[in-house]
């Protein structure tokens, strides 16, 4: 049963399936049957001393079906992260200019967005060396298509301070425009981030985030991990 949620998800079992793989032990679904006796609408306003009625349902049973119980109500009252919302090129550079606009090396990265375009997850690709970061294709839209994004921005860093694109980073930029419409996946924009400012594909050159935003720098944050 595990292997099999793992592998295909919840969406199909059903309620007396999902209430013996909650409990585990002896005759899982036997146990089941019996607690499911009035309905799924019973068990959810069932108090602890009336599960311990049910025949062969152990206490450890009977607490980890409550804790689930009670974990499904307040997930469905739960309000998600409120996520920022890109909307201008100037909003996506202030997320990434902290961990890329300081580096000594290049670094490919990319900003996952909902159809709303509100950041979902930023994700490195990959890291280079001083003048160059090779990158697939392929590996830029994998944590696209794995969070189910709707578009991405693209950026990458000039350690040399000047933002202006190479040919080769007008190259790429084109070939990722191509790649996003065949798996239907739009991409936003391809900025280029450096001590000395910031390029949009979209709107051309910027001054930095804490140029236009704050009278003091953003903090360099080192991020190991792609999150």
């Amino acid at each position: 049963m595990h292997e099999r949620i793992l592998a295909e998800g919840t969406a199909d079992l059903s309620e007396q399936e999902l209430v013996a793989a909650l409990l585990g032990g002896n005759e899982p679904d036997l146990l089941a049957l019996r607690i499911l006796r009035g309905g799924l609408a019973s068990l959810r306003r069932a108090r602890p001393v009336e599960l311990l009625e049910t025949q062969g349902l152990r206490r450890r049973q009977a607490s980890r079906l409550l804790a689930a119980l009670e974990l499904g109500r307040r997930a469905v009252i739960a309000r998600g992260p409120e996520r920022p919302r890109l909307l201008r090129a100037e909003d996506s550079a202030r997320v990434l200019w902290p961990r890329l606009a300081h580096l000594s090396h290049e670094e490919f990265w990319v900003i996952l967005l909902s159809a709303r375009l509100d950041e979902i997850a930023t994700v490195r690709i990959a890291a280079g060396g001083l003048t160059q970061c090779s990158v697939l294709p392929r590996d830029a839209f994998v944590p696209a298509i794995v969070r189910g994004a709707a578009s991405v921005v693209f950026a990458h860093n000039h350690p040399s301070g000047d933002p202006s694109p190479s040919a080769e980073d007008h190259r790429l930029a084109m070939h990722l425009d191509e790649v996003g419409r065949a798996l239907g996946i739009g991409v936003a924009d391809h900025l280029v981030l450096a001590e000395g400012g910031v390029h949009s594909a979209r709107t051309g050159h910027c001054s930095p985030p804490w140029a236009s935003g704050s009278a003091d720098p953003l903090p360099i944050v080192r991020a190991a991990d792609g999150s």
